[in-house]
């Protein structure tokens, strides 16, 4: 299986820099500025995209992106845009896109129907930190998208046990996601104090490259989860600048802040 992921995943693998998977939430602030914002963060520099679904009950979010997706919530947003917007991030941008949901938006869309839009509108992986990987949908899910070339990205935490992590590292493609600390996601928040041997422990369970997200805010935090992390995630530090910035300067200050970070 190789799609858009499996090649950005290559050449940074053959540069041996981290790479940036930048994240947004679809609607936010505005459908319109969401796009826009998509361009700035690949004219920045980031190698992947992250597009999370707005969802009115995201459980492994903190207090910025709740915010953020009520707040698109409220402007209309449905899931379809979220599709239409990985589609213009994959075809347009030329920058691989794993789409972030939940699972009460998997399930009532059905697995199979979410696969095949995925699919349609050329999504290359999909994150659903609330569904649990051996549940009958979550297995469900694996099979369908890997039926259609997408990465199901399981999310691991510093307290998973060897044993889930072994069958977790098994069935994993793409690359997996570790968080850099028990809770949910935001900024200012330390990581876990054992981070790097709990990341040595995952690397040494899978081939897979590594990426490291929740409370990465700097090129100080991006250079801290080296040498284990592959990829750093962030999401809350792009919504909290973009809430503190007046939005004539909002995308140009999006684009610095991730060249500043890389």
């Amino acid at each position: 299986m190789k799609n858009n992921l499996d090649h950005i995943i290559e050449k940074f693998g053959e540069r041996k820099k981290t790479a940036i998977m930048a994240h947004l939430v679809t609607g936010y602030p505005t459908l319109a500025l969401s796009k826009k914002i998509a361009q700035s963060l690949v004219a920045g520099g980031a190698d992947i995209i992250e597009i999370q679904v707005p969802f009115s009950d995201p459980m492994a979010d903190g207090p910025l992106i709740v915010e953020a997706c009520q707040k698109s919530l409220d402007n209309g947003t449905k899931v379809k845009d979220s599709f239409a917007l990985a589609e213009f991030v994959e075809e347009t941008l030329k920058t691989p896109v794993v789409l972030m949901t939940y699972a009460n938006i998997v399930i009532h869309m059905g697995i199979e129907k979410f696969c095949d839009e995925c699919r349609k509108y050329k999504i290359s992986g999909v994150i659903v930190p609330d569904l649990p990987y051996d549940s009958k949908e979550g297995r469900e899910l694996k099979k369908q998208a890997a039926r259609k070339e997408i990465h199901l990205i399981y999310v691991l935490s510093p307290a998973i046990e060897k044993e889930r992590l072994e069958k977790i590292s098994r069935q994993a493609t793409g690359f997996l996601y570790c968080t850099s600390r028990q809770g949910t996601t935001g900024t200012g928040k330390r990581f876990a104090n054992d981070l790097h041997s709990y990341l040595k422990r995952v690397k040494k369970s899978s081939h897979l490259p590594l990426a490291v997200g929740f409370g990465i805010s700097s090129h100080k935090d991006v250079k801290e989860i080296k040498p284990e992390g592959d990829i750093a995630v962030i999401g809350s530090a792009i919504i909290d600048l973009i809430q503190k910035t007046p939005t004539q300067k909002t995308l140009k200050t999006i684009e610095k802040f991730v060249e500043r970070l890389k």
